[in-house]
C-alpha cells in the first residue's frame, strides 16, 4: 500500500470523520484449504456439465422432446417441436456447474419475485444502518476495559443488519415466475447437473427446477447458433504461452509480489468501486461506479488529491462499454485488476504473483458509506473468498476444475508444478495494520502467545503463506517505518494515534543505527516510557529536519510471532517495519535460517536495509517508484541494484511488487515517447506471444498514452522497457524471479520441518 496516498487519504477522511461515525457488518464464513488442492484440482474429473461453459445451445425437455423459447415478451414458454424455432441460449458460466442463460436479445433467464425491487431497497436501507450502529462499537473498542460494552453495540448493529437481509429474502418469498429480463439478479443463475443423458436444472437461489411439470426426465442441451456474443473485455494477444521449465530444471517468468486483487474492499467495500469478476460479467464488476461514488462521482475525493490527471472529484462514472475516466494509471478508486487483464498479464510472463489481503480499519471507520464491517481479519477473509471465488470463475470459464490459468498454491512444490503447468501460481498474503487483532493501546496487547497460536493455525489453515507483522501504525508486535519526510511521518503519527493511544515516539538515526546485528533490541515500553519520549523526542513536524527512526522496537508478543512464524512456515514481510524493530526480525531470521521478503520496497540501497535482507537469503522485488514511476526509472533502479547489493552478479533476480488496488500509482506513458513511442504489435519477451492494444468495450488503450491504466499493461510495459537502454538487462532480472521466488520459500518451508521434529 503506497505511503504517500494513504497520507492523503488520511488527511481527506479525518475531515469527514465527526458525524460520520465506522461502520460494521457481516462476513464471510471461513474455510480450510486441503492439503494439496492444486493436485485436488488437476485430478477432478471433468464432469459434462461444466463443458458447457460458454457454449450456445438450445434446451430440449427429455420428457417430451419439445424446446423451450423465449418470446419477445419476456415469457419462456414450452415448447416448440422444431429446432430451428428454439431459442439459442449462451451458457455464460457463473462459477463452476452454474450458468446464466443469456438469450439474442441480451436477456437473462429469471425465476423473478414480484417485489424484487422493494427487497433490494429495503436490503440496502436497513443494512446502512446497522452498518453505523455497529460502528458506533468499532470506534469506541479502544481497550480492553470497554471490549464489552463495544461487543454489545456491535452486536446491536449486526442485529440490524441480519433483520434488513432477513426482510429482503421475506419479501421475496411470494409467487416468482419465469421470465427473461435484461438486468440479472440472484435468480437469474442456474445449477447445472448431471450428463449428456440427462442434465438436471434448478435455479441457484430457490433450489426450484425449471419447469417442474415437464421437467422430470432432465434436460438436453442441444448445439445451436444464433446465439448474441456475451459482454467481455478482449485479450488482444495470440499465441501459446510458455510452459514447463528451462534446460536447467527451473521455471521462467517473473514474480509479482506485491498486490491486491481485493483492494477496494479494504475501507468497508464502497470507497473504491469493481472486482476483479461477476458472475454476471464486466457489466457489472466494472460497470458504472454512481453506485459508490455518487451520480456524478462527486464522493470520489480520494483521486482528487492522488490522480494527477483529475481535478475536481466529478468524473464520468460510466465503465463499461466506454471507460471514458477511468481505469487510469493514476487513479486509485476503481479497481485494475480484471480477470481478463489479469490473464493478459500471465501471456506476457506473468507466473507468480503474491495477492496480498489488505484492510485499515482507522481509515475505514472515516468513510461514512459502508458494505460491510471495518474489522481488518473481517475484512481479509471478504477477499480472501473473493480470490477463491476468482479461482473457480476462471475454471468455470476454461472447461472445469484445474482449467484456468489462475491457480491458487499452497507449498512451493505446488507452485512449481503449476507454473511448469503454464498456469500463475497464487500465493495468499496479508498486510494490515493489526494481524490477527494484535493491536495495542497506551501498550496493552489486545492478543496473546495463546490467541496468536489459535489464530495463526487457524490462517495458515485458510491459506495464508505470507504475513506482514506490522504495517503503517505501531501495533502490538512492534513499530512502524518512520517516512523520511517529515509531514508524511506527522500524519502517520495522528493515525497512528487513532489506533494506539499515542503518536510515535522516535530516537535519532545513528542511535539507532549503531546498535549491530545481535545486539539486544529495544523492547515495548510501558505507557509512562512512551509518554517519557513523547516529551523529550517528539514527533516529527514540519519543517523540521533530521533523521529520525521509530524507538519501538520488536515487542516481547513480536518476537514470539516472528518465530511462530517461522515454525509454522510462513514467509515474513519486512517492509513498513520499523528499523529497530526489522533488524531484530532479520537477527532471528539469521539465527534460523529462513529468508525474509521484501515485495515492495521501492527505492533499493542500503538505506533500505537492503544488505541485511540478502544476509538472511532473502529477495528483494522492485516497487516502480521513480521520479514519474515509468520504464527508465524502473530500469535505473534495477540497475543501482545490482551495482551496490550484488556486484553485477549475472544471477540476481528481483521480482516486480505493483502495489496495485492499494494506493499506489502506476507507471505512466515515457516523458520521451513522442519521440520513441512503443510499437504496435509487440512480442512477449520469450517471443510466443504477440500483442496489440488492448480494447475493453470500446476504449483502445495505449501505453504511450494510457501508461499502466489496468493490469492488462503490464505486458506493454515491460516491452517498453526492453526498447529501453539496459532494459533487456533489466527483463533477464525479471524473469528470473518466479523461481528465486519458489526456492526461498522452499526454504521457509524446511524451517517448518525443522521446528515439527524438535
Amino acid at each position: 500500500m503506497n505511503k504517500y496516498t494513504l497520507s492523503v487519504i488520511f488527511m481527506f477522511l479525518l475531515i469527514l470523520l465527526i458525524g460520520c461515525g465506522p461502520q460494521g457488518g457481516r462476513t464471510l464464513e471461513s474455510s480450510a484449504v486441503t492439503d494439496n488442492p492444486y493436485a485436488a484440482a488437476m485430478q477432478a474429473k471433468a464432469a459434462p456439465r461444466y463443458a458447457l461453459a460458454n457454449g450456445c445451445f438450445a434446451m430440449q425437455t427429455l420428457a417430451t422432446g419439445q424446446y423451450l423459447q423465449a418470446n419477445d415478451a419476456g415469457a419462456v414458454a414450452a415448447m416448440v417441436s422444431d429446432l430451428a424455432s428454439a431459442t439459442p441460449f449462451l451458457l455464460r458460466a457463473t462459477t463452476l456447474g452454474q450458468y446464466a442463460f443469456y438469450d439474442p436479445q441480451a436477456r437473462f433467464m429469471t425465476l423473478a419475485a414480484s417485489a424484487e425491487d422493494l427487497a433490494s431497497g429495503a436490503e440496502e436501507l436497513i443494512a446502512q444502518l446497522g452498518y453505523t450502529v455497529s460502528g458506533v462499537g468499532d470506534f469506541v473498542d479502544l481497550e480492553p476495559t470497554v471490549h464489552p460494552a463495544a461487543d454489545g453495540v456491535d452486536g446491536v448493529g449486526e442485529g440490524i443488519t441480519g433483520g434488513g437481509f432477513a426482510l429482503g429474502e421475506a419479501l421475496r418469498a411470494g409467487p416468482r415466475s419465469l421470465v427473461m429480463q435484461s438486468e440479472p439478479v440472484d435468480a437469474s443463475e442456474w445449477t447445472v447437473d448431471g450428463d449428456e443423458a440427462a442434465f438436471s436444472i434448478n435455479n441457484t437461489l430457490t433450489g426450484d427446477v425449471l419447469l417442474a411439470g415437464d421437467n422430470h426426465a432432465g434436460f438436453k442441451f442441444v448445439p445451436h447458433n444464433g446465439c448474441a456474443e456475451f459482454p467481455e473485455v478482449q485479450l488482444n494477444a495470440s499465441g501459446t504461452p510458455f510452459k514447463g521449465s528451462n534446460t536447467d530444471g527451473r521455471v521462467f517468468g517473473y514474480a509479482e509480489t506485491h498486490m491486491h486483487l481485493g483492494g477496494t474492499e479494504m475501507f468497508g467495500g464502497r470507497l473504491g468501486y469493481g472486482k476483479p469478476f461477476h458472475k454476471f460479467g464486466i457489466e457489472h464488476a466494472l460497470g458504472n461506479c454512481a453506485v459508490n461514488h455518487g451520480p456524478n462521482g462527486d464522493l470520489g475525493l480520494v483521486d482528487v488529491a492522488v490522480n494527477p490527471d483529475q481535478g475536481p472529484p466529478q468524473h464520468d462514472t460510466q465503465g463499461w462499454p466506454t471507460y471514458t475516466d477511468w481505469p487510469s494509471y493514476g487513479g486509485q478508486i476503481h479497481h485494475q485488476t480484471y480477470y481478463m487483464w489479469l490473464k493478459r498479464a500471465w501471456m506476457g510472463g506473468l507466473r507468480l504473483m503474491v495477492n496480498h489481503l489488505v484492510a485499515n480499519e482507522s481509515l475505514c471507520q472515516l468513510w461514512p458509506i459502508k458494505g460491510h464491517d471495518c474489522n481488518e481479519m473481517e475484512t481479509m477473509e471478504i477477499e480472501r473468498q473473493l480470490t477463491l471465488g476468482l479461482q473457480d470463475y476462471v475454471d468455470a470459464q476454461a472447461g472445469g476444475p484445474g482449467k484456468g490459468f489462475f491457480r491458487i498454491v499452497y507449498s512451493s512444490r505446488d507452485a512449481r508444478k503449476a507454473i511448469e503447468a503454464g498456469q500463475m501460481a497464487v500465493i495468499l498474503g496479508t498486510e494490515n495494520e493489526k494481524v490477527f487483532d494484535c493491536g495495542e493501546f497506551l501498550d496493552v496487547p489486545d492478543c496473546s502467545e495463546v490467541s496468536i497460536d489459535a489464530d495463526l493455525a487457524d490462517w495458515f489453515d485458510r491459506g495464508i503463506r505470507a504475513i506482514f507483522l506490522i504495517h503503517l501504525y505501531d501495533n502490538a508486535f512492534g513499530g512502524a517505518r518512520l517516512d523520511d519526510d517529515p509531514a508524511i511521518t506527522a500524519l502517520y503519527s495522528a493515525g497512528n494515534t487513532v489506533d494506539t493511544g499515542h503518536p510515535y515516539a522516535s530516537v535519532a538515526c545513528d542511535e539507532a543505527d549503531a546498535i549491530q546485528p545481535g545486539e539486544a533490541q529495544p523492547q515495548s515500553r510501558s505507557i509512562f516510557e512512551t509518554v517519557l519520549l513523547m516529551v523529550t523526542n517528539p514527533n516529527p513536524l514540519p519543517p523540521l529536519t533530521g533523521c529520525l527512526r521509530n524507538a519501538r522496537g520488536i515487542t516481547p508478543l513480536g518476537d514470539y510471532f516472528v518465530n511462530r512464524l517461522i515454525d509454522t512456515g510462513i514467509m515474513i514481510e519486512t517492509d513498513h517495519t520499523g528499523v529497530l524493530a526489522r533488524n531484530r526480525m532479520f537477527d532471528i531470521a539469521q539465527a534460523r535460517g529462513v529468508p525474509v521478503f521484501s515485495g515492495h520496497t521501492g527505492t533499493i540501497g542500503p538505506n533500505k536495509d537492503s544488505d541485511r535482507i540478502l544476509q538472511t537469503g532473502g529477495i528483494i522485488s522492485q516497487l516502480p517508484d521513480g521520479p514519474s514511476n515509468e520504464a527508465i526509472s524502473f530500469i535505473q533502479d534495477l540497475a543501482a541494484l545490482n551495482l551496490e547489493l550484488f556486484g553485477n552478479n549475472e544471477q540476481l533476480a528481483s521480482g516486480l511488487g505493483s502495489d496495485i488496488n492499494g494506493l499506489h500509482r502506476q507507471a505512466p506513458p515515457r516523458a520521451d515517447v513522442a519521440e520513441h513511442p512503443l510499437k504496435y504489435p509487440f512480442k512477449s519477451y520469450d517471443g510466443q506471444v504477440t500483442f496489440d492494444q488492448q480494447v475493453s468495450g470500446q476504449r483502445v488503450y495505449d501505453m504511450n498514452v494510457d501508461g499502466v491504466a489496468h493490469y492488462g499493461l503490464f505486458p506493454d510495459y515491460l516491452a517498453d522497457i526492453q526498447m529501453q537502454e539496459g532494459g533487456e538487462d533489466t527483463l533477464k532480472v525479471l524473469f528470473r524471479s518466479a523461481e528465486a521466488y519458489l526456492q526461498r520459500w522452499a526454504k521457509v518451508e524446511a524451517a517448518r520441518s525443522k521446528s515439527a521434529v524438535r
